[in-house]
């Protein structure tokens, strides 16, 4: 498989995990009748879309040579931070990430997660999975001083 088609595989598993978590906070949290129905799953693909293009372009900088060599020998240990993100999210009333905000049609005190906090954990739990590190190299073969074969990746 192709650069392109591996970093476009990545960018639909990216989107679809955006996706679910931001239809997730929304069915925990906003019901506004059938019209949500219709435009939350369409604002969870917006979302997705511009989260998913912000951690293509932030990661950009991991094409840098030497963030390139460490990126690329991290395997599959960054989608930790996806996961960490994600249990963050789960946990911020536990974590003090929380606040209390104002519902402007009923006047309500609404207790949320911190903005700033939601929207960096939802960035962190993208940007892993698009920008996963990919092993480049092909599996060359040669042969030693001996004559056995040697195999290299």
């Amino acid at each position: 498989m192709g650069e392109i088609a591996k970093t476009l595989f990545r960018c639909a598993a990216g989107f679809v995990v955006g996706w679910v978590i931001y239809m997730v906070a929304m069915v925990l949290t906003v019901y506004d009748g059938g019209l949500s129905l219709i435009r939350q799953p369409i604002m969870a693909g917006v979302f997705s879309v511009v989260f998913v293009v912000g951690a293509l372009l932030v990661g950009l900088t991991l094409r840098a040579p030497k963030i390139r060599e460490v990126w690329s020998h991290a395997g599959w240990w960054p989608l930790l931070l996806s996961f960490g993100s994600i249990g963050v999210m789960i946990f911020h009333a536990q974590l003090g990430l929380q606040t209390e905000l104002v519902d402007p049609e009923t006047k309500e005190m609404v207790k949320t997660m911190l903005p700033v906090a939601a929207l960096i954990c939802y960035f962190m739990s993208v940007f892993p999975i698009v920008n996963l590190p990919s092993r480049g190299g092909h599996i060359q073969s040669a042969t030693g001083n001996d004559g056995t074969e040697l195999r290299g990746v």
